[in-house]
């Protein structure tokens, strides 16, 4: 499970909305739905709050920890002043603890070297020290903030880490990418760069290389970049200081590993290097409902028990249409070229909306919105339906996809539709539609 899942998992526990989440921890509904989608990690500051608002481990979270079981106990334990810390509070001990795994840290720390490693890894290496040294398998809870105090000092401590690193932050992705470079058993060094993208072609292209920990003479290595549709082989180029390099081109999806086999003779072995995740999807136009657009919740049923739609009378409007910024600037992100919008039951279109002016019941505040008209549609509904509103697109490179919408579903006793407690928004697959 990804982080992403995992905070999905937990905001759908609290019931909390994409936009509710993000009020409560000062962020964008956008931010969010980057979270849960891959496409973007959350800051250390987040990751913490997160931690506190579902009751998890931030070890939970990034996930090097199981979560607690059930029947787990949960004792407090004793301030030097004689109350009490709450289940899961780091003591004074603790915290002393944690400055001298950071000042080890710091001393076992080469000279800066030019190229550009964020602080943030050796600071998520910290709260993963962290994590799993005070065993915190205990849930926190919601309604218990007095750990602040704490963590700022534990902020204070990772501020020092930042002045040993060289470099800005750059995303925290790269957290992963420093961990992996530290465990890794087979190479001295290794990276890998992307150069370039070819949207039109729906292709992207890496530079890789990768130095050996023990070369031998005669050994060779390949570079291969597999993009979970059809893995390619690269030789790897030989130079004067034994390292290889190669460059590395695939078709463009949103989860990319690339890896290097070390061969000699008859042995091979093989590193992971780097996973890049949400290449694709970040290159896709957005088209997304908001998740306060209530077109379709407590649409009541008609007197035959029919949910009817009327192109007199029911609206619905698409907040946001556009080739958003794009996360990687040597991708970019595609235009819209058509765009679609349709009502379904499970999976299955109903009928398309049709464009329509602002009707005079929205406000100016709506001014920037896209308005569609229902078309006349009656359909008897059963507890198992869901219906969604989602929009088709096909960007101006000819790809396509479905933008599934909030899902509703039938309330037998109000007799009415109403949000489903579960199922996500976002981008989907078309081939799991029907229209």
């Amino acid at each position: 499970m990804t982080i992403g899942q995992r905070v999905a998992q937990k905001r759908k526990e609290r019931g909390l909305s994409q936009e509710a989440l993000g009020e409560t921890l000062g962020v964008s509904r956008q931010s969010v739905y980057k979270w849960e989608s891959d496409s973007a990690l959350p800051e250390i500051d987040k990751l913490i709050a997160l931690s506190k608002l579902f009751n998890v481990t931030v070890g939970w979270l990034l996930g090097v920890e199981e979560p607690a079981s059930p029947g787990e106990n949960r004792e407090k334990t004793a301030r030097p002043d004689g109350s009490e810390n709450e289940p899961g509070e780091l003591t004074e001990t603790q915290l002393k603890m944690v400055e001298e795994i950071v000042d080890r840290y710091l001393a076992a720390q080469p000279s800066p070297k030019k190229r550009r490693w964020p602080w943030i890894a050796g600071a998520a290496a910290v709260l993963v020290l962290l994590w799993g040294f005070c065993s915190l398998q205990s849930q926190l809870r919601n309604d218990r903030f007095n750990m602040q105090s704490q963590y700022n000092n534990l902020q204070n401590t990772i501020n020092n880490v930042t002045r040993s690193v060289d470099g800005q932050i750059e995303g925290i992705t790269n957290r992963v990418e420093e961990v992996l470079k530290n465990q890794n058993n087979l190479t001295a060094d290794y990276g890998t760069e992307l150069i370039s993208a070819d949207l039109p072609a729906n292709t992207v292209t890496f530079r890789a290389h990768a130095t050996p920990k023990t070369y031998t003479e005669g050994m060779t290595a390949l570079f291969v970049v597999d993009n979970g549709e059809e893995p390619a082989e690269v030789p790897g180029n030989l130079d004067g200081s034994q390292t290889f390099s190669a460059g590395l081109t695939c078709g463009l999806t949103d989860s990319i590993n690339i890896s290097v086999v070390f061969i000699t003779g008859d042995v091979r072995e093989t590193q992971l290097l780097e996973t890049h995740y949400g290449l694709y999807g970040n290159s896709l136009p957005d088209a997304a409902w908001p998740e306060s657009d209530f077109s379709m919740t407590w649409k009541e049923l008609n007197a035959e028990g029919e949910l009817k739609w009327s192109s007199a009378e029911d609206y619905a409007y698409l907040a946001n249409v556009s080739a958003a910024d794009s996360v990687n600037a040597l991708i970019g992100r595609a235009e819209v070229k058509s765009l679609r919008v349709g009502l379904f039951r499970n999976h299955a279109l109903l009928g398309w909306l049709e464009p329509c002016d602002r009707p005079d019941s929205y406000g100016s505040s709506y001014r920037n919105s896209h308005f569609y008209r229902f078309p006349d549609i009656s359909v008897v509904p059963t507890e198992t339906d869901e219906f969604r509103l989602c929009t088709v697109v096909v960007d101006e490179f000819g790809r396509e996809f479905v933008y599934r919408g909030i899902p509703c579903v039938l309330d037998a006793e109000r007799g009415e539709l109403t949000m489903a407690k579960s199922g996500e928004i976002g981008r989907d697959d078309p081939d799991d539609w029907e229209y």
